[in-house]
């Protein structure tokens, strides 16, 4: 595909401001995990607006500078906790060597029209991030539960053996238990119940409400609507996990207070 509009090399002011946010936003997470959210905010953007200005005015070679920070990525993953971090600095590595050039070299603006103004261009591109930002929100919980399911110890964890790939660290351990464990068996029957009528219940609902918002008279439609969908931009691992102790507390409660055995059900059949 032909670029729509010549690119030219933009300011460093600009390139600053990119790759800037880029490491600030990163360096959050990384100085979250160290003790120090805005610490981290303050050394990934330094960090990155010192590299970008390296490779522009110093170095001066594409493929050089984008090799140097995807293997000091992982060095430095490598170094802060194993193979797991080097895969994942690694890849953060390439991705920041990378977006310097990008924004540098005006790259963002081959594909996009000509005519747009500048903050057009913003918001095509910050559109974008906003809306990998929210899937890298939703979908990371559920990356990270994934290999813990895996984990050898009683409780969900990540272990120095698991970081460090040792086998010994990884086990079936916990599916056993689901498939032998009377409880879970106990729960899993009674979701396979509850699933069938509380899908039948929310579409004839959702079905009601659908047709009632899209009448443009009904009050407050939009703030039932925005009501209605916000349970969407939660993670379904974070909003699981929180039924869970809440329903939990309630079943300790009745019976603990109202004498209800909770094997009743089981009993019954």
């Amino acid at each position: 595909m032909a670029a729509l509009t010549p690119i030219s090399r933009k300011p460093f002011w600009l390139v600053a401001l990119i790759t800037g946010g880029f490491g600030a936003f990163f360096g959050l997470f990384i100085g979250t995990a160290n003790g120090s959210g805005p610490m981290g905010i303050v050394i990934g953007a330094a960090l990155m607006v010192a590299l970008a200005w390296a490779y522009i005015y110093l170095l001066r070679n594409e493929q050089i500078g984008r090799g140097i920070t995807f293997a000091a990525g992982g060095i430095a993953g490598f170094a802060a906790a194993g193979i797991p971090t080097a895969v994942i600095g690694a890849i953060l590595g390439a991705l920041g060597g990378w977006l310097i050039y990008w924004a540098y070299e005006g790259r963002y603006r081959s594909y996009i029209a000509p005519y747009l103004t500048w903050y057009q261009v913003l918001w095509h591109f910050g559109f974008r991030a906003i809306c990998g930002i929210i899937f890298i929100f939703l979908i990371t919980p559920i990356l990270v539960v994934l290999p813990l399911s895996f984990n050898a110890e009683n409780f969900f964890t990540f272990t120095p053996e698991m970081l460090r790939f040792d086998p010994e660290g990884y086990s079936l351990k916990h599916y056993r238990d689901f498939f032998n464990d009377n409880e879970w068996q106990r729960s899993f029957k009674n979701s396979l119940i509850i699933a069938p009528i509380a899908t039948l219940i929310s579409v004839s609902l959702g079905t009601l409400a659908a047709i009632g918002l899209s009448q443009s008279h009904v009050p407050g439609r939009r703030a039932i609507m925005a009501v209605m969908i916000s349970p969407m931009i939660v993670p379904l691992i974070i909003s699981a996990t929180g039924m869970f102790f809440f329903y939990s507390q309630i079943g300790n409660w009745m019976e603990g207070t109202l004498g209800m055995d909770k094997n009743l059900w089981a009993t019954s059949r």
